[in-house]
Formats: structure tokens, C-alpha cells, sequence
């Protein structure tokens, strides 16, 4: 008979206690992000996709790449939009950002991403900003439950709590996980592969779509390396190469969206704010950076909520006092001292004029006048916020006859004291009503309640689970009611007009399909100001985008001369925008749709071409009445021989992708076949299997010589800025691997466990 084994007393059930043990935290902050945002998953009557640029441009992105995706397409170009423009290159369509490859694949309703789909996209963004931040706090040896705080705070609170734009914070994701490797690598802990991964991270952070956020990212960063790197009087030299590593990793593993955001940068111009876009050599203007500023009375808003201009500051109080508490009783601590310098300095930059900080750099660092909202960098002063939490909650019991505690005791009575008297002061008066936003009444209450907390901590009243648990309760409750607090319910008919103005155009868009193969049309922005070419996948000479090729654009896009040579045929709107348009449908909701007569085919032949020189020629060629742009056409290149005759021609777009287009030419004589779609780097040609050149025909559209008899034409879409960004992320992602595992091979040669390291483990 065998002996019985005991299994608790033996190593079998070690490693799934270990699994357990790693798992219990991601699970915790995952139904922490999940219960904070109850109103989004837990509930249909309330939606965070109520606002202009969501509804308007981001939803209509996203919806025209999930169908690419269902059909087997890689969503490199737009057709939709502009008469065509490169979705890559504008960047905030997030095309190179893997998490969004995840929501497109999600099941849909007719056709459609489910709207539960989108309200778990932004859920697991800020779990995954969760797990980042918790990584960071566990990695500075702080306890479980002080690094499961801070990473909610940073998640649920701050930047996370009052920014909705996917691709902005899909960037800030991965900021912890810049600073952790950093740090490590700048404090000679595998200095070679941390610094790797720093780098990549901050790469991954590039593929999300917007640069603002991996640009003050790179800022912070480059503030921390400078602290190290003139330590003590002298040049660190590993610090210089962790400096060097960081960047031609970050370089690396974000060419698959910065190579195709260069090449679109410098061949399109963008809104910023002013009346007329800029291009890429024009430098934002200050003003706009001073306009897009924190104000410094926003800085009251760091603890009271509602109080702010541009990005909302808020941490609240609970935040701020733990933080403070860490400056006081950890100044020691190297980390500490890095994290409340660096709040520091981000809240001079985000100030913006008010401070010569930010101007300095705008004037002498690349890419800093691009982002023009220097608000938005107040996200690197709730980044710094996230160790001074962790390392505050893990020094209060062991400071507890501290003064600073006392201290900071009588801070929050004294700021909860302050705005209750306020308040009863100000309604007493009549100057505000009782029902005005009284959100700063429970950032008071949670400070009151949090100095009790504190005495009860200070006296030995409470527990570490207790503190831990009373600590985290009173911060979920302060960030409640400002991190998403004014969602729109269902019932609130003003709020919920945007989505409501995306469904009410089927019928519109099921004639201008039926009328004929690939008909574009314009609409009227006052009536239709969402991207409803992207929306519905119908050709739309418009749309709601921050930029356009400036090949278009010079075209005098407006003009009615052009809107004809681009095709369009149908004007939807509640007047006719060109003349002689006849009015052909009525929808249900009353807007009409004119048909324009004088529209060129989408793809037609023309038998004359010049070339011009310069560029203030294209203006006369193209509106010059001499001109019958039918049959004639100018291109910046030595034209392909062209003949004239009597035979007829005959040019109809066969097949018409995202990224393919197959045109049949049948020429009476040799020609040019002109597609009415915008020209840009990238697109090939080929003519009965042969590659052939393509043509800016107009400046600005696809051109193609073919010869007499019939002709396959095909273009294709394969930018070579995008594939040789994507081999350039793939190599630095194996690098950055690769780089590791060897590292950690030297670490522990042995096979030992490297994260078996003794710290301090709290609840």
C-alpha cells in the first residue's frame, strides 16, 4: 500500500499558489475599473460616445476599419473621405494600435460594432492603465495594496477620469511602463535590455494614433535621464547610453505610425485652430499654445472639482494629501524626490505663457510646438502622482507619531472646514442656489473623513486592511463624481442628439447606392457633420478630419469647377450648394438630394497634357475657360505620349477596395486614363499586368498613360513608408525580447525564479 501523500506540505500546489497570488491584483483592478464604470457596462442608459469628435470623426473611423477588417483588409487608405486619403498617415485612426484589431474583430450587429463592445474598449483601456501603473509601484517594492490605490487612481482618476479620446489615451497606457524600465535601467539594473524596453514602450505608445501624449512622455523621460545623468557633479555615462538605447528603441518600434505620419506631415496641411491650416514647416503659433494653457485658477482644481480650463487637473484630495505625505516622510528616497520634481515640472509646462519654461522648449525641441494643448501634460503630474501615493500609503503606519501626519490632519479639516463655510455662506447670501454643482461639498466630506482616518492611523485604531480599505473607498468616492460623473442618460434628449444624428440617414444613403456604381456626393456640414462617408461607405467629397493632403487643398477644393472634375454627382443638403442641380429624393426626415449634371465620370480619358513648373500655375490651368479639362490636363512630370481622334473611348471602373482599384480602358487612341481620386505616394500602377507610371493628373489626381485597344488597369496601395515602419517595429519588438530574456539568462543563470525578491507585501 502506498503512503498517502500530503499535497498541502508538498511543492505541488506552489505554483498555482503563485499564479493565484500574480493574478489576484489584475483580477481586483479589473473589477475595480469595471464597478467605477458601472454606468457604461452594468447598465444601457448611459454612453460615453455623446460628443462632437467621437460621434463625428472617431466612430466613423473606427466603423470603416472594423469593416475592412470583416472583409480581409489591412485599412491602409480611405477612399470615403476627400476623394481619398491615407487613414495611416493621419495617425488618430489608431490603424497600427493592436488593442483596436481586438475591438474590430468582436462579433457585430449587422454589420455594426456593438455599442457594449465600445463602452468594454474604454473599460479595458484603463484597466490596462491599471495594470501599468500597478507594475510600476510593485517594481519600487511598494505593498499590494498601496500599488492597487495608486494604480486606480491614476486609471480612474486624473488625465484617465476626464480625457475621452481613445487614440490620446491609448498613448498614456503605457507611460508607467516607460518609467519602470527606465528607472531600472538608469539605476544599472540590467541597464542594456530595461533601457530597451523603455524605448519600445514608448514606441508602442506612437502606434496608438496621437502624438501629444508620447510627446510629453519623451519630455518627461528626457527630464528624468537628466537627473541622472549629471549626478553628482559629473557626467553619468550610463546614462548616456541608456539615452541612446531609449531612443532608437522608441524609434524602432513606432516607424509603423511615425514613418507614415512624417510622409503624410509634409505632404498635408492641418487645423490648428487658426482660419486657414498650416503645413509641416509652419510652426504652431505660440498663441494657440497659450490659449490651449492651464490657467493657473484651474490649479484649485486639483482638489475641487469642476474647476478647471482646457484638461481638467483633478486628483483630489485624498491624492494630493498621500502625495504630500511621501514628500514629507520619504525624501530619502530617490524615487520619491525624481516623482515630486517631475510633478513639478510638468505643472510649469502645462501652464504654459505663464511660465518661460514651456517657451523655451517650444522654441528649441522638435515636435513640441506640434502639440499645441500644453494642458494636456498635466497627465505626466498625475503619472509622477503614482509612486508618491504608494510609497505615502506604505509610510503612514510606520510614521505614525510623525507631525507631518498631524499635520496633514489639520490640512484636510481645515480645506474641509473652509469649503462648507463657503458654500453655507454663499447660498446664505443668494449668490449661488442650493441645487448648483456641489461636488466641492463631497471633496470636503472625503477630507474630513479622511483626517479621521488618518488620526485613527496616527493612534493605532485601525488596522492595515482597514486604512488600506477605508484609503481606497474614499478615493473611488471622490473620483466618482468627477471621472465621468456628467455622462448623458437616455432620457436626456438634449445631451443625446450626436448618435441620434448618425441613424437617421439610411434611406439617403440606400438611393445614392442605388443610383449608380461608386457615385460621390457632397453634403451640407450644417445638416450632416458627422463623417458619413466612413460611417456608411459611401464616397464623400468632405469630412470631419483634422488635415488633408495638400495636393487637394491647392486645388481650390471648393470650387465648383473642381467639384465637377472630381465626380460629384449628387449634393445632399436642404438647398442646392451647386447650380443646375435637380432635385431627385426626399428622406423621411425631410432633407433632399440633388443630382449635379455637369459631374465627370469617376474615371474618364483624356487625349492632351503639359507640364507645369510651379505651383501658382495650377491655379490658372485648372479655371482658365480655355481649358476643357474633359479633355485636356497638366501634370508637374514630362507627360506619356498622347494621340487625338475621332474614335470614341470608353473608361469604367471595374472593381473599386480600400486599397485596390481595377479600371477597363478601351481607347480609341493612346491616352490617359484619369481616376478621380487623390494622387499620393504609394500608389502603383499597372496596365495589362506591366507596371506602368502614375501621374498627378490636375496636380492632384490619379493619372495613367495607357495606348489604344482595351487595357486593364489596375492600382494598388502598398506604402512603402508603412511597411518599412512596420519591419522597423517588428525588429525593434524582437530586439527588445531578445534583449531581455538575455539579460535575465545572466541575471539567473540557474533558472531561478527572478521575482522571487523579499519585499514589504501588504494586503
Amino acid at each position: 500500500m502506498m503512503p498517502a501523500v500530503d499535497i498541502h506540505h508538498s511543492g505541488f500546489l506552489q505554483p498555482v499558489r503563485r499564479i493565484g497570488s500574480r493574478l489576484a491584483a489584475p483580477l481586483l483592478l479589473l473589477l475595480i475599473c469595471a464597478g467605477f464604470h458601472w454606468k457604461l457596462v452594468f447598465t444601457t442608459q448611459y454612453t460615453w460616445l455623446e460628443s462632437t469628435d467621437l460621434a463625428y470623426q472617431v466612430l466613423p473611423w473606427f466603423q470603416y476599419q472594423a469593416g475592412e477588417w470583416r472583409e480581409g483588409r489591412f485599412p491602409l487608405w480611405d477612399p470615403y473621405t476627400w476623394a481619398g486619403q491615407p487613414l495611416h498617415g493621419q495617425a488618430q485612426p489608431g490603424v497600427a494600435y493592436p488593442l483596436n484589431w481586438l475591438l474590430f474583430l468582436l462579433p457585430q450587429r449587422d454589420g455594426w460594432i456593438k455599442q457594449i463592445s465600445l463602452h468594454w474598449y474604454l473599460v479595458v483601456i484603463g484597466w490596462m492603465a491599471a495594470l501599468t501603473a500597478y507594475a510600476l509601484c510593485r517594481d519600487l517594492k511598494r505593498s499590494r495594496g498601496a500599488s492597487v490605490i495608486a494604480a486606480s487612481l491614476f486609471a480612474l482618476g486624473g488625465y484617465f477620469g476626464s480625457i475621452d479620446w481613445p487614440q490620446m489615451l491609448n498613448g498614456a497606457v503605457w507611460a508607467p511602463l516607460v518609467l519602470l524600465f527606465l528607472l531600472r535601467a538608469l539605476n544599472r539594473r540590467r541597464p542594456v535590455a530595461s533601457a530597451a524596453a523603455a524605448g519600445a514602450f514608448l514606441g508602442i505608445a506612437l502606434l496608438s494614433g496621437h502624438h501629444q501624449i508620447p510627446t510629453y512622455t519623451a519630455l518627461a523621460a528626457g527630464a528624468v535621464i537628466l537627473l541622472f545623468m549629471f549626478r553628482g557633479g559629473r557626467l553619468d555615462l550610463n546614462a548616456v547610453r541608456v539615452a541612446a538605447l531609449f531612443g532608437i528603441f522608441a524609434f524602432l518600434v513606432g516607424a509603423a505610425q511615425s514613418f507614415p505620419a512624417y510622409e503624410y506631415g509634409k505632404l498635408a496641411h492641418r487645423w490648428v485652430g487658426l482660419p486657414e491650416p498650416v503645413d509641416w514647416q509652419t510652426k504652431v503659433p505660440y498663441t494657440l499654445h497659450a490659449h490651449y494653457s492651464l490657467q493657473p485658477a484651474s490649479l484649485l482644481g486639483i482638489v475641487v472639482p469642476g474647476i478647471h480650463s482646457n484638461t481638467n487637473p483633478h486628483t483630489g484630495a485624498v491624492a494630493v494629501a498621500l502625495a504630500l505625505l511621501a514628500v514629507a516622510l520619504c525624501w530619502q528616497q530617490k524615487t520619491v524626490r525624481i516623482s515630486a520634481v517631475l510633478a513639478v515640472l510638468s505643472l510649469f509646462f502645462s501652464l504654459a505663457n505663464h511660465t518661460i519654461f514651456h517657451g523655451v522648449l517650444y522654441s528649441l525641441l522638435p515636435l513640441v510646438e506640434k502639440a499645441r494643448s500644453p494642458s494636456m501634460a498635466i497627465f505626466i503630474f498625475h503619472l509622477a502622482f503614482v509612486p508618491l501615493i504608494a510609497y505615502g500609503i506604505d509610510h503612514i503606519q510606520d510614521h505614525r507619531s510623525s507631525p507631518w501626519i498631524r499635520r496633514a490632519c489639520l490640512w484636510l479639516i481645515g480645506f474641509g472646514t473652509l469649503v462648507f463655510v463657503t458654500y453655507f455662506v454663499l447660498i446664505a447670501s443668494g449668490r449661488i442656489q442650493i441645487t448648483a454643482d456641489t461636488r466641492p461639498l463631497m471633496a470636503a466630506l472625503v477630507a474630513l473623513l479622511l483626517a479621521g482616518l488618518l488620526h485613527g492611523c496616527a493612534r493605532e485604531a485601525f488596522t492595515r486592511r482597514a486604512f488600506l480599505l477605508g484609503v481606497g473607498a474614499l478615493m473611488l468616492i471622490e473620483l466618482g463624481n468627477v471621472s465621468h460623473f456628467f455622462l448623458p442618460h437616455e432620457t436626456e434628449e438634449k445631451r443625446r442628439t450626436y448618435l441620434k444624428e448618425m441613424a437617421q440617414h439610411a434611406d439617403i444613403v440606400e438611393f445614392i447606392r442605388s443610383t449608380s456604381e461608386y457615385p460621390r456626393v457632397v453634403v451640407d456640414d450644417d445638416v450632416i457633420r458627422y463623417n458619413i462617408g466612413d460611417w456608411h461607405g459611401i464616397d464623400v467629397y468632405g469630412g470631419y478630419l483634422a488635415s488633408i493632403t495638400s495636393n487637394l487643398l491647392k486645388m481650390d477644393l471648393h470650387a465648383e469647377r473642381v467639384k465637377n472634375l472630381v465626380g460629384v454627382e449628387y449634393i445632399i443638403g436642404n438647398q442646392p450648394s451647386m447650380p443646375d442641380a435637380v432635385q431627385v429624393f426626399e428622406s423621411s426626415g425631410g432633407l433632399k438630394v440633388y443630382r449635379n449634371p455637369h459631374a465627370f465620370p469617376r474615371a474618364f480619358a483624356v487625349h492632351r497634357a503639359i507640364q507645369y513648373e510651379k505651383q501658382d500655375e495650377i491655379h490658372p490651368l485648372m479655371f482658365s475657360i480655355e481649358n476643357d479639362l474633359r479633355t485636356f490636363t497638366f501634370v508637374p512630370d514630362s507627360p506619356p505620349v498622347m494621340e487625338q481622334c475621332a474614335a470614341p473611348d470608353e473608361v469604367r471602373i471595374l472593381r473599386r477596395e480600400s486599397n485596390r482599384v481595377v479600371i477597363l480602358a478601351e481607347m480609341g487612341c493612346a491616352g490617359m486614363v484619369v481616376l478621380s481620386d487623390t494622387h499620393y505616394p504609394g500608389w502603383v500602377a499597372n496596365v495589362n499586368g506591366e507596371p506602368a507610371k502614375m501621374y498627378a493628373a490636375y496636380s492632384a489626381l490619379r493619372g495613367v498613360g495607357v495606348g489604344a485597344g482595351t487595357s486593364i488597369i489596375e492600382m494598388h496601395y502598398r506604402p512603402a513608408s508603412f511597411y518599412w515602419g512596420a519591419g522597423l517595429t517588428l525588429l525593434g519588438l524582437m530586439a527588445a525580447v531578445v534583449l531581455g530574456w538575455l539579460s535575465r539568462r545572466r541575471e539567473f543563470p540557474d533558472g531561478a525564479d527572478g521575482n522571487a525578491v523579499v519585499i514589504r507585501d501588504g494586503t
